[in-house]
């Protein structure tokens, strides 16, 4: 009986995830919103707003910080999403290579990183719920 409980629940996430009436496809539709599609996605992640280390995500989107008004047909206004982070400037990636090339950390079996965190830890997430109390 439990592993039939295990199928059922496997064969419900598989059909949350594609056919006419997955989350993507509702999205696409314009059925759900974008907040509504990015945490479902979350949840179906295993993220949740009880976990500071499982928090909810979301992608980074702007690249414009200077404009008094965002032009929303401008794609220099969105960031591109086919890059981390850190390689959205030619400045950004430049820092990030100097420290993976210049990773020096005699006496440890550390190896050189690009990143020195991971996006999503408690202490961000407990940093950003603090800014918005």
């Amino acid at each position: 009986q439990g592993r039939s409980a295990n199928v059922e629940q496997a064969t419900g996430l598989f059909s949350s995830l594609i056919g006419e009436t997955s989350v993507t496809q509702r999205w696409v539709r314009g059925e759900i919103s974008n907040f509504q599609y990015l945490m479902s996605l979350n949840t179906l992640a295993g993220r949740s707003y009880n976990d500071l280390m499982q928090y909810p995500v979301f992608p980074w989107i702007l690249a414009d910080y200077d404009s008094e008004e965002l032009d929303l047909t401008n794609p220099k206004t969105f960031r591109d999403l086919s890059k981390p982070m850190g390689a959205q400037t030619s400045q950004r990636l430049d820092q990030f290579k100097k420290r993976f090339r210049d990773w020096d950390d005699a006496g440890t079996d550390s190896p050189p990183y690009h990143y020195g965190t991971h996006y999503s830890s408690a202490m961000i997430v407990s940093s950003y719920l603090v800014r918005t109390e």
